[in-house]
């Protein structure tokens, strides 16, 4: 009797492992896809209060767009944002100009751009409206929570035509795309 309940128990945990497997292959990123343009202009407030858009951030090859919980807050969107700015070389060697957008305030990103040293232009979405209007809120959170408005973390590769060329996005906001593959598969001609 004990043989088939550990058994059973066992092949209970495979079954729900395998689903949980499933579910996860099926999850679909929101957000603009691959091969449509880019239509936000990302028309916010850096980290030191200067008005900027996206195109007037383009690298000769586009952007790489990081966009992040929180610099203030979430621990894994820090280490994300630091270890990005540990890769602005190979990115600059791309052609692709880095930029991030969060919910924080400009009071909230200035230090950390300054405290971390950020070599690239961290943008404000601190009403979440940027993040609203492409359908990458991350839904957990109700209005009225302190993290509502936030995004989902993503990456887009926006090419200077203003086209998605790649996108990037893990199923838990724990998890972050690999910067590597990032890195290598922008290095390669789609």
């Amino acid at each position: 009797m004990k043989i088939t309940t550990r058994i059973l128990a066992l092949l209970g945990l495979l079954l729900g492992s395998v689903a949980a497997l499933a579910e996860s292959a099926s999850w679909t990123p929101p957000g603009p896809a691959v091969g449509t343009t880019f239509t936000d202009p990302l028309a916010l407030q850096d980290h030191s209060g200067k008005a900027r858009t996206l195109k007037g951030l383009m690298g000769r090859n586009g952007a790489a767009v990081f966009f992040v919980r929180s610099a203030d807050w979430c621990p894994f969107c820090k280490a994300q944002l630091v270890e990005v700015n540990g890769h602005l070389a190979e990115f600059s060697a791309l052609g692709l100009a880095v930029v991030s957008v969060s919910h924080d305030t400009i009071d909230k990103l200035a230090p950390f751009h300054a405290g971390q040293k950020i070599g690239y232009t961290m943008l404000a979405d601190p009403d979440g409206a940027v993040v609203e209007r492409m359908g990458i809120r991350d839904l957990q959170y109700s209005n009225g929570s302190k993290a509502f408005g936030v995004a989902r973390p993503m990456v887009f590769i926006i090419g200077p035509d203003m086209k998605i060329a790649r996108k990037y996005a893990e199923e838990s906001y724990r998890e972050r795309p690999d910067l590597n593959r990032i890195l290598a598969e922008a290095s390669t001609k789609k």
